[in-house]
């Protein structure tokens, strides 16, 4: 911090709030810097705990219009892949629920000094107005997509009947009835295919 402060003493524009983002209350900040006026987040993310700073930003419903990071090479791939290939995992289906993500540009490790031990990647995900799908419970659609994702390696019908409690006659019918295969697996599906078997599964 005394650093910063010494480096941006000549600018205006730039305040330094102090503070863990997963502690501090984003929103009262966010009213009290820019008065309801729409926000892009800018930021260099700490790479252990990259995806549970996107979701709190994203789950929040703040006014953000767009959020662009530099992430880890393989987080920036993952978080970028299509959702329904192998690439992509929960937070994929997470942050692609809330908007649209692409990778901008990678970063060597050769940037920075001392080096890392990894590359990184800066990805810009492009914000929904509004991402809630209609007539979609947003509790159990994301309670299915983690229960799918936990246990990837078994076919949604083994997953979802363990972890959720659902008959499993009942994820076949609602696979059937959504136009799936019996033996799909999660990483199988879009996002139309998940929000569709979700309408489906969210009255069994």
């Amino acid at each position: 911090l005394p650093v910063l402060e010494e480096t941006l003493a000549d600018f205006d524009n730039v305040k330094i709030v102090p503070g863990d983002i997963m502690k501090i209350d984003v929103a009262a900040l966010l009213r009290q810097e820019f008065g309801g006026l729409p926000v892009a987040v800018c930021a260099n993310l700490p790479y252990y705990i990259t995806s549970p700073i996107l979701m709190l930003l994203l789950e929040s419903r703040l006014p953000l219009t767009s959020i662009t990071v530099m992430v880890q090479k393989e987080a920036a791939q993952r978080l970028c892949a299509q959702v329904g290939t192998r690439e992509a995992g929960a937070i994929t289906v997470g942050v692609h629920y809330y908007g649209e993500a692409r990778q901008l540009f990678p970063v060597s490790r050769g940037s920075f000094m001392p080096a890392p031990n990894v590359d990184s990647a800066v990805i810009r995900i492009d914000l929904h107005e509004n991402p809630h799908p209609e007539g979609l419970d947003e509790g159990f659609f994301f309670r299915m997509v983690k229960a799918g994702f936990s246990q990837r390696r078994k076919t949604l019908a083994n997953s979802l009947a363990s972890l959720l409690g659902i008959p499993k006659q009942a994820v076949y019918d609602a696979l059937e009835q959504a136009g799936l295969a019996p033996a799909a697996r999660i990483e199988q599906l879009t996002m139309e295919q998940l929000f569709a078997l979700a309408r489906i599964l969210q009255s069994a």
